[in-house]
């Protein structure tokens, strides 16, 4: 049985290819936890999903 592959939570789309240094997944990302805690980064991670989401279904 095939291993499931993480996403990366900032790369919509795109496999974790563990671009932030020690992180062994986006469960302990540097980077996820900063867009994470900053408001204004979260809100424009969200319109982006958004934008990916209506791309896939249209």
């Amino acid at each position: 049985m095939a291993r499931p592959e993480p996403k990366c939570p900032i790369r919509v789309g795109d496999p974790c290819s563990l671009c932030f240094p020690g992180a062994s997944g986006p469960q302990d990302c540097g980077l996820v936890y900063l867009v994470q805690s900053d408001p204004e980064l979260r809100e424009q991670l969200a319109a982006k999903r958004g934008e990916a989401r209506q791309a896939l279904a249209g």
